[in-house]
């Protein structure tokens, strides 16, 4: 394989198809085309992995690759593997799943344990968080006491598991797209330890910010002169999340079971997440409506500070 030359949007290289059992394997975060010989053979997303042997067939042993995205060549990587690289990774890879299901299960073992706990000590406090009825209720409706206090020691150990349950569901995301995303990279586990050690880290990051969307509500319900609204809004929104990890907990289960490994349909999980977070900012403009006689333009500027500029840096700087 030749050194590459690139412009803005391409990158075009030459490969010696007479090296038997290579592959050519790219990877790209958003949509590319793949060009041999000046033919256009794949528009994907993701990761491409092309037999060289099948290409020289059927084009010629002087193989001109192309590739082009119109968001930029930055995010495309282009790899030729030999096959003695190939048996090396493959070993590798499956040493690698190993230790992440390992810590897969026993992360997984773990939440079951502390939901039983949050079960048996406050079942009210738990069914309310689960109660999609009144996540969907645009009207006044009596939450339980334990609800209303936020920043209650029950509470907080509700945020906590709300933590590492999302934690877990993004490290099995992160772990199964591949390079899709940039965070992904930062959390990679290559041991059972190394597993807890990210987990636990991604966890306090979550906790981290959860605490820092409450205080920040404290302060813009003032600003707005907004009364009584922060503890529901922030109970809903806790509710949208652990609502959102139930749901995506069903699909990740159904992906193991029907054995799923193609990187796109778990890099889709955090675009469900984006697309359920939305609709709870959604949701939580009408519950505004129905209990604040405030003008829409005044109610809609609250909701962008407090929920729709957050989630919008949320998702482009950390998924996009």
């Amino acid at each position: 394989m030749k050194a590459p030359t690139a412009s803005a949007n391409s990158v075009f290289f030459w490969i010696d198809g007479k090296e038997r059992g290579n592959f050519l394997r790219v990877k790209g975060r958003h949509a590319y085309a793949i060009f041999i010989n000046s033919k256009l053979v794949v528009r994907s997303t993701g990761e491409v992995k092309l037999s060289v042997d099948s290409l020289a067939n059927i084009y010629s042993n002087k193989l001109f690759i192309g590739l082009f995205s119109s968001f930029g060549a930055h995010h495309l990587d282009a790899e030729l593997e030999k096959k003695s690289q190939l048996l090396s990774d493959d070993t590798i890879g499956l040493r690698k799943g190993n230790y992440f299901l390992d810590f897969a299960i026993l992360a997984s073992l773990l939440l079951m344990l502390g939901f039983t706990l949050l079960l048996q000590t406050n079942p009210t406090l738990t069914f309310d968080y689960l109660d999609v009825n009144k996540l969907f209720s645009f009207q006044d409706r009596d939450e339980s006491t334990l609800a209303l206090r936020i920043a209650s020691s029950v509470n907080l150990l509700v945020y906590l598991f709300c933590s590492l349950f999302l934690a877990l569901i993004l490290l099995v995301s992160f772990h199964s797209m591949g390079d899709q995303v940039l965070i992904a990279s930062q959390f990679t586990v290559r041991s059972t330890m190394q597993g807890f050690q990210q987990w636990i880290f991604l966890s306090a990051m979550i906790f981290g910010l959860l605490i820092l969307k409450l205080i920040w509500l404290v302060i813009l319900t003032s600003l707005f002169g907004f009364r009584d609204i922060v503890r529901i809004q922030f109970f809903n929104f806790v509710r949208v999340v652990l609502i959102a990890m139930s749901f995506l907990t069903l699909i990740t289960i159904v992906y193991f079971v029907a054995n799923v490994r193609d990187q796109r349909y778990f890099f889709h999980l955090i675009t469900i997440l984006s697309i359920i977070f939305s609709m709870g900012v959604v949701v939580m403009y009408f519950k505004l409506v129905a209990r604040m006689p405030y003008h829409f333009f005044h109610l809609f500027s609250y909701l962008c500070a407090s929920e729709i500029m957050p989630l919008v840096v949320l998702i482009k700087v950390f998924f996009y």
